[in-house]
């Protein structure tokens, strides 16, 4: 089978934004399977085990899950370059009265 030309746009398939119908149905069977877990207190007993048996493991465990749960940094300024000639300038509450 030949395929399309070389320089053709795609066509057929999903449009942008589609979601796919079976990542979303696996998404959907395993948050009712954790929230099975979580709601019959599973999970929070596994993780005082753990936490009996290390604490540093246990911490491991918790952070690794905590990065599902909290926001994450981004840094959208510097692009990982150092910046050179940056300044940050701290205002305390006695600059803030001083501009009044």
């Amino acid at each position: 089978m030949p395929g399309k030309p070389k320089g053709l746009p795609k066509t057929g398939g999903r449009k942008p934004g589609t979601p796919n119908k079976t990542t979303e149905k696996a998404r959907e069977l395993f948050t009712g399977i954790l929230a099975n877990q979580v709601s019959s207190g599973k999970v929070e007993s596994a993780l005082d085990e753990i936490y009996e048996e290390s604490k540093l493991k246990y911490l491991a465990i918790f952070e690794k899950l905590a990065k599902y749960f909290t926001a994450q940094k981004l840094d959208v300024t510097s692009k990982d370059e150092q910046l050179e000639g940056f300044i940050v300038k701290s205002v305390s509450d006695a600059d803030r009265n001083d501009s009044k």
